[in-house]
């Protein structure tokens, strides 16, 4: 998206109108043109959007993931990681250290360092 693509929106006494790059407010011509050309929001430039759909549930974003299970979330991390050529190594250490983590929000650095500890991650070392 470039510069000229980015509008803002102002809110003022419940009313809503878009102000574009050229710090001109979007109306509406005689001949039905759209054109960012008013220099102050007046009762013209005020618009009104519609949504006839609202998302039903919250939509994870890039990279969230929904942890439940502790021991099935490192053996994925350490299947995307590690090569298969000679099996799965998950570390035996105590589960104790990951739900510690799980609960500061350092899981995915625990996780790290569990398997720089076993050396069988080649992104680790």
């Amino acid at each position: 998206m470039g510069p000229r693509e980015l509008w803002e929106t102002v809110f003022e006494n419940d009313k809503m109108a878009l102000c574009g790059c050229n710090h001109r407010f979007v109306t509406v011509s005689s001949d039905n043109k759209v054109m960012a050309t008013s220099e102050t929001a007046k009762e013209k430039e005020m618009i009104k959007i519609r949504c006839t759909h609202m998302p039903s549930k919250k939509m994870k974003l890039d990279g969230e993931e929904a942890i439940t299970d502790l021991e099935a979330f490192e053996l994925n991390a350490v299947k995307k990681f590690q090569s298969f050529q000679q099996g799965l190594k998950v570390s035996k250490e105590d589960k104790r250290v990951l739900d510690n983590a799980k609960e500061t929000g350092s899981l995915h650095e625990a996780l790290l360092d569990r398997r720089e500890k076993m050396k069988a991650d080649r992104y680790c070392k």
